[in-house]
């Protein structure tokens, strides 16, 4: 099996890769390092350091190509940044997204897959958030992955690339960046380790639906091998709406921080409450997430801890 992962050097694209190479697949990753990191591209994996909106791209494809699957991750995530500066935000991840369905349509690519956000949904009306809720983003982030996702769809029924979009909820884990949305639970833990208050935006009370990377990997490639030709949308989330205080108590107990948050104002662009309906995966691919939040903060509060261990060695 060939594979080609954009943005392999980031957090899910790396965990991705792994994950491929496990099995044995001939893995291309294709990142710029803007955000992701060199060490991050797991060793087995051919390399190339590249924007997915390079002309060049497509000499990937021919090299190393023709490919069974080709997993788009690379993009920019930084919502705040976004807000600021929405035309480098569209550049990267509408146009270079379009650079890498047209190279891979005209090198018959076998199935692209997505990595959308359940921020085409902005405050949804209803929740759990099934895929047939409108879409409403509120964020040019949101707005970035519905066009995308469009582009998908054409690509899918107009030039026979079959495509898959994976609507994920706030995805968390041991190298989250803390520029994600899922970066609050880095940026808690860390904090909380080093005995520096964390702050919450807004009053606390605002939901995410919290899913480990661990199921979202799983997820990813079940979608890939089994979703229906040449199009499929599904909503990748565990049904759990968990607030930030929540989060908050939570990682105390774990960290052993025994002091209050500080509130700040509320970030604009921020949705207000987001967890979604995973039961057509579920119904159609056999898919459920696993790993309970419990399970994923200790996990990330063990990681972080070894870090803050092992950082004056290294210095």
């Amino acid at each position: 099996m060939r594979v080609l992962i954009t943005g392999g050097a980031g957090f899910i694209g790396s965990a991705l890769t792994r994950a491929c190479l496990a099995r044995g697949a001939d893995v291309t990753v294709v990142d710029n390092l803007a955000t992701g990191k060199r060490e991050q591209v797991a060793e087995g994996a051919r390399f190339h350091c590249m924007s997915i909106g390079d002309p060049r791209l497509e000499g990937i494809f021919v090299e190393n190509g023709a490919f069974d699957f080709v997993y788009h991750y690379a993009a920019l995530k930084d919502v705040r940044k976004a807000l600021i500066d929405p035309a480098s935000d569209a550049d990267a991840n509408i146009l270079g997204t379009l650079n890498v369905l047209r190279c891979a349509a005209e090198h018959r690519t076998g199935r692209v897959i997505f990595p959308s956000s359940a921020a085409v949904y902005g405050d949804a009306p209803v929740r759990p958030t099934p895929e047939t809720a409108p879409i409403s983003p509120i964020s040019p982030y949101g707005i970035s992955k519905t066009a995308c996702e469009h582009y998908l769809s054409f690509f899918a029924h107009n030039r026979a690339l079959p495509a898959v979009a994976l609507r994920y909820s706030t995805v968390y884990g041991p190298a989250a960046a803390e520029e994600s949305e899922a970066g609050v639970i880095t940026i808690f833990t860390r904090r909380m380790l080093a005995g520096r208050r964390p702050v919450v935006f807004g009053d606390g009370d605002q939901t995410r639906d919290f899913i480990h990377v661990d199921d979202i990997v799983r997820a990813t490639m079940l979608a890939a091998e089994r979703a229906p030709r040449p199009w499929a949308v599904y909503n990748v989330s565990t049904s759990v709406e968990t607030s930030l205080n929540e989060l908050y108590r939570q990682l105390c107990a774990e960290t052993g921080y025994d002091e209050p948050a500080e509130y700040l104002d509320r970030k604009p662009g921020e949705v207000l409450n987001n967890v979604q309906d995973p039961s057509k995966i579920g119904r159609e691919l056999g898919w459920r997430a696993e790993v309970s939040l419990g399970d994923g903060l200790r996990s990330v509060v063990a990681a972080y801890r070894d870090e803050m261990v092992l950082a004056p060695a290294t210095r």
